[in-house]
Order: structure tokens, then C-alpha cells, then sequence
């Protein structure tokens, strides 16, 4: 086997094993591997070895650009150590290889239309400058490129585009190198879109029989499908296609977005009125618009996306492409799937009407993939309980594995507590239970030598306590909010690290991006305090959610509420103990953490204890070697009788 490393890790073996055994018997595996392990190493290196024998191809998939890094960093080592000659691609979303000014503003949809035109018009330089106005033959100078990058090392997408940018298309280059590559690292959105799936295989020659799907922090896995495959329309978007429409001339198409604005009103009025959400059925809102439009509702698609594609031949982006896009996803599937007419509200706080397309279940786009994949291995440090993956992401019972591994870490080196004195219940929220909350922070940053983060279930709520301990922190403060660029938050994570000397609190919430996917080591941060559970509002794609996992599962409240909610604590308290060398705690606040359905959600490395204590265990963590501590309650132990949460 092709590894990086001289010597393997006994956890880290294991697991190199059971994905071994799952190509070989063309099984999918669920692993819940702590940080630390080494999963990259340890999925990739088997992985490769399999696909050079029997000539498969690798497809390792990340949520993030920044998650490509350390694939290739561990490709990059194999290829050195053992001399080894195989190709790898880096691809990320096309929109950001384009060498387009300005094409970053347009949404996906949007920046495919726009490059699928120019292409298809011949007036996409970089696109001619590898294959040629008017031909299908690879360009010289593009050659020469390939040969360079086939030479080199492997380049991650961004410095590809960044080399290539003034000369080529480097999506058009990476996907050539993709048609000769053994790994191909790319985004869920490359294979779990239906549509971009097929597209992206066909242009690479590749065939998901003949693939082993890798996926990296599979938790975001059920999630992001559903996002992929959902959609929405608001009245601002429908007034700036009004506008476009006028403004260019398409005076029939203008007064049908006018007209169609005024549906979405007489929907409101039948259905908002004495409420803020409904569910809509497909047929009700196609006759409102062919009643409000005077349209057939087909032809009217039609309309606005032959308006839309005359529109980008001067502009980038269209409203009116947008309005067809949403009228073609509502006439797709009732099962699996949610329609919500909903009444917003703007920073004017005046109101608007939004509907949108939800998808529920992400088993529409994923099943096929893992059923038709030669292997697949789905890893992350928080994929528990592995059954819900399973079930909600369509694997076959017969080909599907669920392992969960050990803590590659000391346990003296990781102190986890649960603090059950306080809630966050919605209905319990008073001055009185955030004065406590407050304290029990105030308490633990002080007996933690350098940095700590405390993550809240959301910004408003996190802003109610932040009041309670205005000038009670001698540490450096940094917070997180919701309008922050990616510069300022990068800008906010490197003060943070520069003050850990002398220590610095950062606040955030919980299943925001300063919460995942972020490396704190050592004193950079010690401490982690979650206060609360991020419970989705109970709003009406919630219940659906609730409904639909409950008719299919039988598991509505665990799968569609507690266990998404779950991960995003668990992630954000991942952010603590990041490598060997680490000494770090985590305190959970809130007593739900304490209930069996919540509790189950903790991995069992992490041998959580339930305490009212949490100071002096804190400070004689800091002060000594750490405990032997066990989890010693009734809620362990499964007799704490859980509330029901409305």
C-alpha cells in the first residue's frame, strides 16, 4: 500500500483496513474517526492503491475550497515517497476558475448560463485559447500547458486558476487533466447535483461504477444535498425581472411580472393573512399564474429564458432567468420534497412574500451515487449516530458498513463536561437563567490560562448574554457576527491567535464558519464553552422535515430536529484538542445535553461527565493532571427521562 507516512498509527491501521475490505467487497463505509486519526492518509492510501491495480478512479469530495489543501498535500507526499507517476485534478465550482472579471456576484445558475452562451457564441477568449474559435482541436500553447502541469506538482484549483488566468480557461484545463487522472478532488456539488453530476463525469470520461467516492466531513453530506436541491423566489427578485424586462423592451414579459408579483400578493391574502407560513400545493400556484399572467405556465418558462439569454449577451446576469429557473424546479416531485409560501420581512421591516421548492430528503440525489459507486467511505469526527446517515443518505443495508473508532488522544489530555443546571429553552429565557448562564462563562474563561471560544445556538441569543458580562472579561474580547467578509473573520481568528499569550475570549455561534473547519491548536484555544443546542426554528420546513422522517423512519424528532442541531455543537466544540500535543476541555451548558436522545449524539471518546462543578473541575484541570473521570449519571445511563420540545 502506498502510504505517506513511515509508520502507521493502531487506529489509524484499522481503519486503513476496513476501507481496504470495503473496495474489495464493493461496500460503502460510515466512519466516525476522531481528529486526529489521520483519515486523509488513512482512506486515501488504500483507496489509491485499489484504483492503480484495477484502473478506478478516486473522487475525493470536500464542502469547503480550503478542505483541498491537505488531500493534496498527502497525494503530493505518496507521489514522492514511493516514486509514483499518476495524475490528480483539483477542481472547484467553475465560477471560480473563470478568468471573467466580476463573475464571483452571480449565483450558479446565473454564471452557467452566462458561460455556457459565450462558449456556445465563440466569445470566450479563454475558453478559444485551449480549443480554438470554431474548433474542437486542443490549442499549442495550451498543450504545453497541459505538459507543464502533468510535470509539476500537484496544483490546487485556485493556484491553477491563478497561473493560468490571463491566458486560458483553467476549468477547461483541469478538466482535461481529470480525463487522465487517478484522483480527481472536487466539491459535493460535482457529483451530488444530478444534473452537474452528469455533465462533470461525462466531460472527465469517468463512470461511477468505476469510482471510489471518498467524502470528507460527511456530516455536512445531508444537509448540503438538500440545499442543492432546493429552491426559492421572492417578490424582490420577480420586481428586478419586472424591471429587466421593461428596460430591455420585453413588454409582454414586463407586465407578466407585474402580473406575477401580484399572484404572489393574492396568495398572501388567502393564505397569510393571520399567519406567516403556509404549505402550498404544487397545482394551487400554477393556476394563480396562468390565472395572473395570462400565460400558459410552459410557455411563460419559455419566454423568460429566451429573454434571459438575449439579456446576458450584454449583461452577466439575468432576474428573469431566475423566475424560470424557479417556475421549472416547482413542477418537480411531491415526495421527498416541501412547497412554503412565507411572509418575510426586510431591514425596512416591511413585508415581502417568498416560496420556496425545499427538499427533504437528500436520498434523491445520493442513493443513486453510493449504490452505483464501485466503493464509497464517508468519514468525519462527528458521524454519530452512523445510522442516520445511513438511512437518510439511501444506503443499502447489505452494502453499507458503520464503524466508529477510537480517540487516537491521551484521555488526561481532553476534559468534556456537561453543565446541567441551566437551559436555553425558548420558554425558560429570563433574565435570571442568563444572568446564571453568564457566570458559569465568566467562571471558566477565568480559570483557563490562554484563549477560549463560547459558541451560542444563535447571534441574538449570544448578544443577550454577551450583556451580562460587559466589563467582567480581563481578557482580549473577539466577536463574530453575521455580516462579517471573509477577510474580517480571518482577520478577527489571526488577533485571536496573536493574543494567546495573554489569553482572549472569541464569541460565536454554533454552525457559523468561525465553528468549523478552523485549527486552534495548543494555547491558540484551551477551552471551548457551547452553550445551548442550535434547535432549527419551528417553522414549517422544520415540521415537514419532522413529518417526513417520522413517515419514513419513524425517527421524525431525532433526525429531522435533535441530530442536525447535535452536529453543529459537536463541531463546534471539535474545535478544541485538535492534535497529539493538545490540552484542552469542553463544557456543554444546558440540561438537554444531559437527555438520552441529546447525550447519544456525544461520541464515546469523549467520555463526557455531568457535573454542577464546572469551575473547580476546570481549575484543578488547568492546575494538575487531568482525572480519570467517567460519566456517572442517570442520563448516561439512559433513565433521565427526556422532555418533548415543541
Amino acid at each position: 500500500m502506498y502510504f505517506p507516512f513511515n509508520e502507521l498509527r493502531p487506529i489509524q491501521e484499522q481503519l486503513i483496513s476496513d476501507v481496504e475490505n470495503s473496495i474489495k467487497n464493493s461496500k460503502c463505509l460510515i466512519a466516525h474517526a476522531p481528529t486526529g486519526l489521520g483519515k486523509t492518509a488513512a482512506t486515501l492510501s488504500p483507496a489509491l492503491d485499489a484504483a492503480l491495480k484495477e484502473g478506478l478512479t478516486v473522487f475525493f469530495l470536500t464542502p469547503k475550497h480550503t478542505q483541498h489543501a491537505i488531500a493534496i498535500e498527502t497525494l503530493q507526499k505518496i507521489k514522492k515517497r514511493h516514486n509514483l507517476k499518476f495524475n490528480v485534478t483539483d477542481l472547484i465550482g467553475k465560477k471560480w476558475m473563470c478568468s471573467h472579471p466580476s463573475v464571483d456576484v452571480l449565483g450558479s445558475k446565473e454564471f452557467h448560463s452566462f458561460c455556457r452562451e459565450l462558449v456556445a457564441e465563440e466569445r470566450c477568449p479563454f475558453y478559444n485559447a485551449v480549443w480554438g474559435a470554431g474548433s474542437d482541436r486542443l490549442q499549442g500553447k495550451a498543450a504545453f500547458a497541459m505538459m507543464e502541469i502533468q510535470q509539476g506538482e500537484i496544483l490546487h484549483a485556485e493556484d491553477l486558476t491563478q497561473r493560468y488566468k490571463d491566458e486560458f480557461c483553467s476549468y477547461e484545463l483541469a478538466s482535461l487533466l481529470g480525463k487522465e487522472s487517478t484522483v480527481v478532488i472536487a466539491d459535493y456539488y460535482h457529483i451530488f447535483h444530478p444534473s452537474v453530476r452528469k455533465a462533470f463525469l461525462s466531460r472527465l470520461n469517468k463512470q461511477l461504477k468505476n469510482s471510489i467516492i471518498i467524502v470528507d466531513e460527511a456530516h455536512n453530506l445531508p444537509g448540503r444535498i438538500r440545499e442543492i436541491l432546493s429552491e426559492k423566489l421572492s417578490q424582490f427578485t420577480v420586481s428586478r425581472a419586472a424591471k429587466e424586462a421593461k428596460a430591455l423592451h420585453f413588454d409582454d414579459l414586463a407586465t407578466a411580472m407585474n402580473n406575477l408579483n401580484n399572484c404572489l400578493d393574492n396568495l398572501r391574502k388567502e393564505f397569510l393573512e393571520s399567519k406567516n407560513e403556509s404549505l402550498l400545493k404544487k397545482d394551487r400556484f400554477v393556476e394563480e399564474v396562468v390565472m395572473s399572467t395570462g400565460f400558459n405556465y410552459s410557455n411563460l418558462i419559455d419566454d423568460l429564458e429566451n429573454a434571459a439569454e438575449e439579456i446576458r449577451k450584454r449583461e452577466k446576469k439575468s432576474s428573469m432567468g431566475s423566475v424560470a429557473d424557479f417556475l421549472k424546479a416547482w413542477l418537480g416531485e411531491d415526495n421527498g420534497f416541501a412547497r412554503v409560501l412565507k411572509k418575510k420581512y426586510g431591514r425596512n421591516k416591511l413585508s415581502f412574500v417568498e416560496i420556496s421548492y425545499n427538499c427533504l430528503n437528500p436520498s434523491v440525489s445520493s442513493a443513486e451515487v453510493f449504490n452505483e459507486c464501485r466503493s464509497a467511505v464517508l468519514m468525519s469526527g462527528t458521524l454519530v449516530p452512523g445510522e442516520l446517515y445511513r438511512d437518510l443518505l439511501g444506503f443499502k443495508l447489505e452494502k453499507t458498513d458503520i464503524k466508529t473508532y477510537p480517540s487516537p488522544f491521551e484521555a488526561k489530555n481532553r476534559l468534556v463536561l456537561i453543565e446541567p443546571s441551566v437551559t436555553t429553552k425558548f420558554t425558560k429565557r429570563d433574565p435570571e437563567e442568563f444572568d446564571k448562564i453568564a457566570k458559569i462563562c465568566l467562571n471558566t474563561i477565568s480559570e483557563v490560562p490562554h484563549n477560549v471560544a463560547v459558541f451560542f445556538p444563535s447571534y441574538l441569543f449570544m448578544q443577550s448574554i454577551m450583556s451580562y458580562m460587559e466589563g467582567k472579561i480581563s481578557k482580549q474580547i473577539f466577536v463574530d457576527k453575521p455580516d462579517l467578509t471573509k477577510a474580517q473573520r480571518a482577520a478577527i481568528l489571526y488577533n485571536f491567535k496573536l493574543n494567546s499569550e495573554k489569553g482572549a475570549v472569541l464569541f460565536g455561534v454554533q454552525g457559523g464558519s468561525m465553528s468549523e473547519g478552523v485549527d486552534l491548536p495548543g494555547k491558540n484555544l484551551e477551552c471551548v464553552i457551547v452553550v445551548g443546542v442550535p434547535l432549527a426554528t419551528p417553522d414549517l420546513e422544520t415540521q415537514s422535515l419532522i413529518d417526513y422522517y417520522d413517515f419514513k423512519f419513524g425517527k421524525g424528532w431525532d433526525y429531522g430536529y435533535i441530530y442536525p442541531a447535535m452536529t453543529k455543537s459537536l463541531q463546534a466544540a471539535g474545535r478544541c484538542v485538535r492534535s497529539m500535543e493538545d490540552r484542552g476541555c469542553v463544557i456543554f451548558v444546558d440540561e438537554r445535553f444531559t437527555w438520552k436522545n441529546y447525550l447519544k449524539c456525544i461520541p464515546p471518546e469523549w467520555r463526557p461527565v455531568v457535573t454542577r462543578l464546572t469551575t473547580e473541575k476546570v481549575k484543578k484541570f488547568f492546575t494538575t493532571d487531568a482525572e480519570g473521570l467517567s460519566l456517572q449519571s442517570e442520563a448516561a445511563q439512559g433513565t433521565a427521562k427526556p422532555d418533548v420540545e415543541r
